[in-house]
């Protein structure tokens, strides 16, 4: 059995997801603390350790500072909202949650996103024999999906996990293998993180496109097969479809970061350090399980 399990945590995402899962009845602490972003990650961390197991874990925080992206395309998420207050109180107790568990964490920098240092992670550690889990709600992802890399989604709305893998990608999307879906956001463009995409070309005809050429360079190397409105948009956007690509596309090696399996290990955690923070933000009901992990860590 491989026991080289890496759960790499998309921090913000579970972040959010916690955020707006009670934004109408936001869960409080008695000094009024909005503690839903910070409970809704600590739940899941817990029911990670406790019934995944993993032997190696990490959790990675997004940047604040301008991105190459941004550089690249002013537009790149600018209808994105500022980061509520909720969250960025949250981070603070975050590390100490972090540090109590004594999970690795590390923050994307040098112009990066998390998704590429999450992307770098992936890469090398696939390279040394683990199996790695993606844990986050971001459909970005999807493109990193490898036999050895796997989407792991934390329940939702009512929703159990589900662990993504090269099957699922593939009925997702209508793709025939993962890193399609990069071509497909560049040609239908992504609303989400504001990827214009090539104009006039919708999800449909981005998956025929797909089906029939298998990439954005060979669709651009066929456009004599085209007609009409659709072959002129596509020929006169090449540089849009290309800059669409290169804002889609997860960076997997950046050259600064190396991957250093030691700080990864999950380590025997630091009760004192958890009750007394759990004790603080009042997660009582949570205290038990993470008792629980401790025990079973120790022992």
């Amino acid at each position: 059995m491989n026991n080289k399990k890496l759960f790499l945590i998309d921090t913000y995402t579970i972040l959010y997801q916690g955020y707006y899962a009670y934004i109408k009845n936001p869960m409080l602490t008695s000094n009024g603390l909005n503690t839903s972003p910070i409970i809704n990650f600590t739940h899941l961390l817990i029911k990670i350790l406790n019934e995944e197991k993993p032997s190696y874990m990490a959790a990675i925080f997004d940047t604040s500072q301008e991105t190459f992206r941004k550089k690249e395309y002013h537009k790149y998420k600018a209808h994105r909202k500022k980061t509520p207050k909720a969250i960025s109180l949250s981070i603070p107790y975050l590390m100490k949650i972090l540090k109590s568990f004594r999970i690795f964490f590390l923050h994307a920098k040098y112009g990066y996103e998390a998704d590429d240092l999450i992307g770098t992670i992936a890469k090398k550690a696939e390279k040394k024999g683990y199996m790695i889990y993606i844990t986050t709600l971001d459909k970005d992802f999807c493109q990193l999906v490898t036999k050895n890399i796997k989407i792991y989604r934390p329940p939702f709305k009512g929703n159990t996990k589900k662990i993504l893998g090269i099957k699922e990608i593939k009925e997702k999307f209508g793709v025939k293998y993962p890193e399609q879906v990069i071509d497909l956001w560049s040609m239908m463009g992504d609303s989400s993180d504001n990827i214009p995409g090539l104009p006039g070309i919708g999800k449909k005809n981005a998956i025929k496109f797909i089906k029939k050429y298998g990439s954005l360079e060979k669709l651009f190397n066929s456009t004599h097969d085209l007609h009409g409105k659709i072959k002129k948009n596509i020929e006169m956007n090449k540089e849009l479809g290309f800059l669409s690509k290169k804002l889609a596309t997860i960076v997997t090696n950046i050259s600064i970061f190396s991957f250093h399996e030691k700080k990864f290990l999950v380590k025997k955690p630091k009760w004192n350090s958890i009750e007394k923070i759990f004790l603080e933000l009042e997660f009582r009901k949570l205290l038990k399980s993470a008792y629980q992990y401790c025990i079973e860590k120790t022992e």
